[in-house]
């Protein structure tokens, strides 16, 4: 059971930002979880929410404004104002992560915003830095998942849910040809990590900030060998209670 770093090793630094992805990767993280939005000149960003406000403190869309104008942003509204962490792009991340070996969780951020082409940016961003192997993307949007899919069938894909309507899909994620699911913990239950496991799709689960929820996770995995990562806040956290 891998560990991935949820936005970074966000429990204690500005998530989404190049500081939060190091320290998680010298946490021990097996693998971090990030976002991608497109900027006003379509080049992707790391960033959450389709506004900047939460995680800046101006409130605007990422569309609204150009790379260059991201990239001096400061993002660490979340945590200590002294932290210089700034909206790093896309590519930037991908060449930090060339010269690692963890793996990464695309989130395209598709669900609210509709970017027409940023899938196919993404897997030429992945291209031309060699990624292939070490990616893994996901959305809410089952559009951007097949997207990603036909564009790159080498790279693995998961779609995210949170809605208890969607907790049966395991066959038709399966037949797709998508790899993972990516549940919500809160929707989990022995009977529903069953299913899935009947079905032979990973299970990709988030948000596990609590000891509470890595043991029970720890029993179904014993159980039913079906969970590929947790992705949580503190990696640091995880990685204890797998006595890593």
């Amino acid at each position: 059971m891998k560990v991935f770093a949820h936005r970074g090793f966000s429990g204690n630094y500005p998530e989404n930002t190049m500081l939060a992805f190091r320290k998680a990767i010298e946490a021990g993280a097996d693998g971090i979880e990030l976002d991608i939005h497109e900027s006003s000149d379509g080049q992707l960003v790391i960033i959450h929410d389709e506004n900047l406000v939460r995680t800046t403190g101006i409130d605007g869309l990422v569309s609204d404004f150009t790379l260059n104008e991201l990239t001096k942003i400061k993002a660490s509204k979340t945590k200590d104002d002294a932290f210089e962490a700034t909206i790093p792009s896309f590519e930037e991340f991908c060449d930090f992560m060339k010269d690692g070996s963890f793996i990464t969780n695309v989130e395209i951020k598709t669900n609210n915003t509709w970017y027409p082409d940023i899938e196919r940016k993404a897997v030429n961003m992945i291209k031309a830095y060699g990624l292939e192997k070490r990616i893994i993307f996901s959305s809410f949007n089952w559009i951007s998942v097949m997207r990603a899919k036909q564009l790159a069938p080498e790279i693995e894909c998961g779609y995210l849910y949170e809605g208890q309507k969607h907790i049966h899909l395991a066959p038709e994620t399966v037949e797709a040809g998508i790899q993972y699911m990516h549940p919500d913990f809160a929707l989990l239950d022995d009977g529903t990590v069953a299913e899935c496991a009947k079905c032979n799709v990973g299970l990709n689960i988030w948000t596990i900030n609590t000891e509470e929820r890595m043991k029970q996770l720890i029993e179904w995995e014993d159980e039913h060998h079906i969970i590929n990562a947790v992705i949580g806040n503190y990696p640091d956290m995880c990685l204890r209670m797998l006595g890593r």
